[in-house]
């Protein structure tokens, strides 16, 4: 257990609690090796960047909650406590706590960072929230929330709502592209490089942030994100990266000002059990795999928009999908398949895919790569001139499992699939003999 130095703010800085004196000043002359601040009920304001790396121990938390103002424009930080960018254990603090806390951003033109932390073994950012849109513009690529464990016996637990996100002001960078800017706006919640041990991200609600919501991918330790809404958010609401884990998520994209896909498992060995993806309104993929493997259990997933609803990329490692469920609606304008399958040996065991008449029909799901694997899956098309399933890879193998509309196999660049045990009642089988 830490032996704290506990210091009330109010009390030892009387006018701080109503911002009559800046809280980052007073935070300054009372840090020490462990201190634990106490903020009670009030509204505080930051008019600067409150640094405290050298340090055992830091906490700052509200009692029972407190309110953190920021008003000037100018300003890129706030809470930036216990490791500096490329930390290690030894230069981190062991523990590290900010809970109960709301910045306050809604001024206009605002645009700071809330909190940057770093510990060892012990981090804590529980009930912290961000007010008002993020005015990011021109001021580099900022993120909201920056966090990591440095030692890899170490762990931690994130829970935030970021509800507002941030403007989006792609003409602030005439030299770049539209699309391309989007990497020039804030992230709303990043795990850094210098992450090795374990964190939890607890039912976060991030929404609206250009250049991604969740950006968990970096560093080398697992970080498993249990629940929680990723809504609007850029380049990717949720990226993953190795030994990564997601449960129960919702991830919703109705937004097209900005691209962004849904769930992006990028690299490593990623797991999925679990939670909803819907695409009301979007043109990127809904869960994109390019990871160097993949475990997806029991996701939901609902496309109306022109985005596509799942892509497996190519690549070395084993892809299981099990018990996915897929509805899509999807306006064809963009993509012509709602699905597409790029990985050899991918592998779709008790799944449902159900494409339907929508806008611009468009076909059902594309397997490029040789050696896919239906096993036990339903897939149908209720539309009569649209394809259920291309095969256009060689050892394709279909078992136990039931098919409407068309089943087409491309004879010019793929072999008759292995078939067994399959229905393929009501069903238009193209270039093989069922």
């Amino acid at each position: 257990m830490t032996d704290w130095n506990v210091v009330n703010v109010a009390e030892v800085a009387p006018g701080v609690q109503n911002a009559e004196k800046p809280l980052n000043r007073v935070l300054s002359e009372h840090a020490g090796a462990r201190t634990k601040f106490v903020l009670p009920e009030g509204r505080y304001h930051l008019d600067g960047r409150f640094e405290h790396n050298d340090c055992k121990a830091i906490a700052i938390m509200g009692d029972p909650h407190a309110t953190l103002v920021v008003t000037d424009p100018g300003q890129q930080y706030g809470l930036d406590v216990g490791g500096g960018w490329g930390a290690n254990p030894e230069t981190s603090a062991e523990s590290v706590e900010v809970r109960n806390l709301t910045f306050d951003m809604t001024a206009e033109g605002v645009g700071s960072q809330a909190v940057s932390a770093r510990a060892s073994h012990d981090l804590r950012l529980e009930n912290v929230a961000i007010e008002g849109e993020c005015a990011s513009a021109g001021k580099g690529a900022l993120g909201a929330i920056y966090a990591a464990v440095t030692h890899p016996d170490g762990s931690g637990t994130v829970s935030v709502s970021l509800p507002d996100g941030c403007d989006f002001r792609p003409d602030t960078y005439p030299d770049q592209s539209a699309v391309d800017s989007q990497t020039s706006h804030p992230i709303g919640v990043s795990v850094t490089d210098d992450h090795r041990g374990e964190l939890t991200f607890r039912d976060c609600h991030v929404e609206g942030w250009v250049n991604n919501g969740g950006y968990l991918a970096g560093g080398d330790g697992p970080c498993i994100v249990d629940g929680g809404l990723w809504k609007d958010n850029g380049n990717a609401n949720l990226r993953l990266g190795d030994g990564d884990v997601a449960r129960d998520v919702r991830i919703e994209m109705d937004e097209t000002e900005y691209t962004g896909c849904g769930l992006w498992l990028q690299d490593g060995n990623v797991q999925v059990s679990d939670g909803e993806i819907w695409l009301p309104n979007c043109d990127n993929d809904g869960l994109r795999v390019s990871s160097e493997s993949a475990r997806v259990h029991d996701l939901k997933i609902d496309c109306k928009s022109s985005s596509r609803a799942l892509k497996v990329n190519d690549g070395d490692g084993s892809v299981l999908l099990d018990g996915v469920e897929l509805d899509d609606w999807g306006d064809g304008s963009k993509h012509a398949y709602g699905a597409e399958i790029w990985r050899e040996g991918t592998t779709l065991r008790n799944c449902r895919l159900a494409f339907h008449s929508g806008e611009e029909n468009r076909n059902g799901i594309n397997l490029v790569a040789p050696g896919i694997v239906f096993d036990g899956v339903t897939a149908i098309h209720d539309a009569a001139d649209r394809t259920t399933v291309l095969v256009k890879g060689d050892g394709v193998e279909l078992r136990n499992s039931t098919f409407r509309g068309r089943v087409d196999v491309d004879r010019k660049n793929a072999a008759s699939p292995r078939i067994e045990g399959n229905d393929f009642i009501d069903c238009d089988c193209v270039g093989f003999d069922p």
